[in-house]
């Protein structure tokens, strides 16, 4: 991971071209199909959905901040990265499964893991993890409303789900075109090489 990847130009950014070319896209589909009240509306949205979820981004960014001063890359690459092996799995199904809050608070998180050094597999147990199985969710709403039964059930079914993506992500990320691949990893190898430094 050079300077160059260090200071890559933001319109170089595959990610960010990405979402600008979507939002282009919606933007002038809404203005062929309502005209100028399609995009007005289309603003209106905007700003009531950003409303909504700021103070939850909000916290989540911060909550993210924190993390990666709590655990910094070294200890988070100790634990959580690739050479961690199945305990890392297991680290980041355990973090996944605690994580707090929905994906505004989620995804920060896991971002702050993947900079601090955490591995391709760790991340996919934590998103997995998170998305399957939370204690929080469990415990408040699953087992009074489905029932010990029926939560359990559920459970048990798709928790295997979190050991097939931690071994099927890293696979199917190797199978990515390059520079996709050398897109995440220069996230990933930041840290790693601040850590070097």
């Amino acid at each position: 991971m050079g300077e160059s990847q260090k200071k890559k130009s933001w319109w170089r950014d595959t990610t960010l071209l990405t979402m600008v070319s979507l939002l282009a896209a919606a933007s002038l589909v809404a203005f062929l199909q309502h005209g100028a009240d399609g995009l007005r509306q289309g603003g209106e949205n905007t700003v009531s959905i950003v409303r909504q979820a700021a103070p939850a981004l909000l916290l989540g960014f911060l909550l993210a901040g924190f993390i990666t001063v709590l655990f910094p890359p070294r200890i988070v690459g100790r634990w959580m990265g690739d050479e961690a092996g199945t305990k890392g799995v297991i680290i980041g199904a355990a973090a996944g499964m605690l994580s707090p809050g929905g994906p505004y608070v989620m995804y920060p998180i896991a971002a702050a893991l993947m900079h601090g050094g955490a591995g391709i597999a760790s991340i996919s147990a934590f998103a997995v993890a998170r998305n399957i199985f939370t204690a929080n969710r469990f415990f408040v709403f699953e087992l009074p409303f489905l029932g010990v039964p029926l939560a359990l059930a559920k459970t048990l079914a798709t928790l295997w789900m979190i050991a097939v993506g931690s071994v099927l992500v890293p696979v199917v990320f190797r199978l990515m075109p390059r520079g996709a691949q050398e897109a995440a990893r220069s996230r990933i190898g930041r840290a790693e090489q601040e850590q070097a430094e």
